[in-house]
């Protein structure tokens, strides 16, 4: 059944129904190096390679290309075997008809490549041809130089597909986004992105509006049948094209507006390095570091889907404690969990930076890890080193009160180590008086940079993990989120980049919520790391969320929100304020409107977000009360990333999506008018899909918009 389809989309249906059909029969046919002998090569090259042992040297040369030639066989043949095989249950992605010199032809694009049996399915990420599908449009005539040729010609048609288990779900081209439901087909009425920026529209709905007695959070069904985006690759347009194949040594740095893909498109160029120069970008030696543990779990999935096995997906925090830990053993495991915002604001200063660099070239001492200790406990205790460090390039950065504060901070830290390090010098300690200086000594998680920075500064580069002594050094290092990173972490990171310097950064100024980390705007943190001039490169299509979320969260952010357009493909329903008079209330609304979506739809992901732990754990524990199924309290990044209703607090959700978000008491009292609130509730309202619920209790906070 095909409803609602105009004569022009039905025949685009049937055409790439046809299509998907031909293919897949193709595909079932064996490729032909599939049925090479490989048993009968090895053993002609191992005759080979006898026989050049004993060969004249003019005969060697030739007895080496066949050699070669029989291993190109082999190598072809363990790609038929092997991953790089088409998944015929999601075969390409894209399609494209063109005409070149009077001839037409077809070609698909998807994650591996098929040439054999009438088959035309190209690798997005090696095939020349696959540059057509990025930078042109349907209907574009294109001549593209592919190194030994210029070719010449017209795009025809210019689709992208959604196939799943093997059946065609979706069409998106000129004519509209065509989706399969249960119904048939329907045209959702979108278009390619174009730019619009969300005015026009009725974005928000007060919860005592005559229409929202009627709402109920959920999409439904017609909604929901456009949950899932097509997959990021065909999705990518010219500019991101050029951010994903840039030249292997170029450090990327790519901005990109919350939901715009910035992170998958950093994955990308890193499947796309490793696909073009295995050898090059090795998998096991390049690296993503993220915000955190729940973003790396799902990287450390998506990375195998996009062919690289064996990359390391770290946290920062994780990285840089487990090598602190290899290189500095004598120091204690204990961490402060909460360590002061002003300490930590000077210990990731970026002024932190030239003070390590000229106390090390200032004061001899060996190259050793003892050294590196002395020189961290020094710096730590010099009051006016720091006060005059601190406020050299900015003026007023820190008060001398700040920084005696800062100094008594540090004073009890260095004396408890001090103690743990050497507890002869306590006069003939007990069991228990040992324990106690044991448990007395910590580090901040601080601490763990400053002390890799003074290694890499002192003793040399930061050592493999092992015996071997070599270098620890990545062919490429992709960071995302790198806002919320000091330039001292930065740093730290880069140092242990090999000498081509293949580096991507991704992140968001407008998403930045650790201020303590000295992150202020671009130019200034590539100051700091010496690169000076890089260009940043911005993605201004938010895929994630519909245009009343985006509308809203800008609305936000007010005078942080950058002076550029954002392009938001989806449309959808309101964002709805809700306000009450206490949290019972609130809670017994709630309630019953998550028991009513998950009857609806079992398959949703919600997340209830608050400012902080304690309102995420006041709503967890009166849901839970209330018997709302598949509640979970998230409280170390632990998220299910299934279906079921997940509450946090904001800083736990960054980086992740949602169906349906609820942001929980936005009220004056939780969300005043600072810099830090506006970017941290852009963070919490861009985390939804499909729809968004802002509830307040009491006085509503001054980032609502007026409007509402």
């Amino acid at each position: 059944m095909r409803n609602d389809l105009t004569t022009d989309q039905l025949a685009i249906v049937e055409d790439e129904e046809t299509s998907l059909a031909r293919n897949l029969e193709r595909l079932k046919k064996p490729r032909p190096e599939a049925q090479i002998d490989v048993y009968a090569i090895g053993r002609e090259m191992e005759n080979l390679r006898d026989q050049m042992r004993d060969a004249d040297h003019d005969e060697r040369p030739g007895m080496l290309m066949q050699f070669e030639r029989l291993g190109h066989l082999l190598e072809q043949a363990g790609r038929s075997f092997n991953e790089n095989k088409v998944d015929e249950r999601r075969p390409y992605f894209g399609h494209m008809r063109l005409e070149e010199s009077g001839k037409r032809r077809e070609v698909f694009l998807g994650k591996a490549t098929r040439l054999d049996n009438g088959l035309r399915i190209v690798d997005w990420r090696h095939a020349p041809v696959s540059r057509i599908f990025y930078r042109h449009a349907e209907g574009d005539e294109y001549d593209e130089d592919f190194g030994d040729r210029i070719v010449s010609g017209e795009v025809l048609a210019r689709r992208t597909v959604g196939i799943t288990g093997g059946e065609l779900r979706r069409v998106q081209s000129p004519a509209g986004l065509l989706l399969k439901g249960e119904q048939g087909w329907t045209a959702m009425g979108e278009q390619a992105p174009r730019l619009e920026g969300g005015a026009g529209a009725a974005f928000w709905i007060r919860h005592d509006d005559p229409q929202a007695s009627s709402r109920s959070l959920g999409a439904g069904a017609a909604y929901r049948v456009d949950k899932h985006l097509p997959e990021i690759s065909a999705l990518i347009d010219p500019e991101q094209w050029d951010l994903i194949t840039a030249d292997d040594s170029q450090l990327v740095v790519i901005r990109g507006v919350a939901g715009s893909g910035k992170t998958t498109v950093a994955l990308h160029r890193l499947a796309y390095l490793n696909y073009k120069d295995g050898r090059r970008f090795r998998a096991d030696r390049m690296m993503v570091v993220v915000w955190g543990d729940a973003l790396r779990r799902f990287i450390g999935r998506v990375l195998p889907d996009l062919g690289v096995r064996g990359t390391q997906v770290r946290t920062y925090g994780f990285w840089a404690a487990s090598n602190r830990e290899r290189l500095l053993p004598m120091l204690p495991n204990k961490r402060n969990d909460d360590t002061p915002a002003a300490i930590t604001r000077i210990k990731l200063h970026p002024a932190m930076l030239s003070v390590l660099e000229d106390y090390v070239a200032r004061v001899p001492g060996p190259s050793t890890a003892g050294q590196v200790l002395d020189d961290w406990a020094e710096i730590l205790s010099n009051g006016r080193l720091l006060l005059r460090a601190l406020n050299e390039k900015v003026p007023d950065t820190a008060s001398s009160t700040e920084v005696d504060r800062f100094i008594a901070y540090t004073s009890r830290q260095i004396d408890a180590l001090h103690d743990h390090l050497e507890p002869d010098q306590l006069d003939g300690p007990s069991d228990e008086e040992a324990d106690v200086v044991h448990n007395q000594a910590f580090l901040d998680d601080e601490d763990d940079t400053l002390l890799l920075r003074l290694y890499q500064l002192r003793v040399g580069a930061i050592p493999e993990k092992g015996r071997s002594g070599r270098p620890l050094r990545y062919q490429h290092l992709a960071i995302d989120e790198v806002q919320d990173l000091s330039p001292l972490e930065v740093r730290v990171l880069l140092e242990c980049v090999d000498g081509r310097k293949s580096i991507t950064l991704a992140g968001d100024t407008q998403q930045h919520v650790l201020q303590e980390a000295g992150f202020v705007d671009w130019e200034e943190f590539f100051g700091h790391l010496g690169v000076r001039g890089t260009q940043v490169s911005t993605l201004q299509v938010a895929y994630r969320s519909t245009k009343p979320i985006v509308a809203f969260a800008r609305a936000v952010l007010g005078h942080l929100a950058e002076d550029e357009s954002v392009d938001v493909p989806r449309d959808g329903v309101p964002v709805d304020v809700l306000p009450f008079d206490d949290h019972g209330e609130c809670l017994a609304f709630l309630a019953e409107a998550l028991r009513g979506l998950m009857d609806k739809e079992p398959h949703a992901s919600v997340a209830l977000l608050g400012r902080d732990p304690d309102t995420a754990e006041m709503y967890w524990d009166g849901l839970n009360k209330a018997g709302v199924e598949r509640l979970k309290r998230v409280r170390r990044q632990d998220f299910t990333f299934g279906p079921g209703v997940e509450v946090t607090d904001v800083a736990q959700a960054k980086g992740l999506e949602f169906d349906y978000v609820v942001l929980l008491d936005v009220s004056a009292r939780s969300w005043p008018a600072t810099d830090s609130a506006r970017r941290v509730l852009h963070v919490g309202a861009t985390r939804a899909a499909h729809q968004l619920w802002v509830t307040t209790v009491g006085p509503p906070s001054p980032l609502i918009p007026q409007a509402l």
